[in-house]
């Protein structure tokens, strides 16, 4: 199943590659790198929170 899946991607990359001279696969990537770069920033600034907080004092 992977290996059509993979062969699909290959071939509609080929073809816009040859088409539109990859004006679709360019913004695709572009899409995915944006919110790959969105997803880690809010990691950093969760992260960045969480070490801030003061611990809760037992008594």
């Amino acid at each position: 199943m992977f290996r059509i899946l993979l062969l699909v991607a290959v071939i509609l990359i080929g073809y816009d590659a040859i088409a539109h001279q990859g004006s679709h696969t360019r913004s695709a990537w572009a899409s995915v790198v944006g919110l790959t770069d969105s997803a880690v920033t809010s990691a950093k600034q969760l992260g960045q929170e969480t070490r801030e907080e003061p611990a809760p004092l037992r008594p």
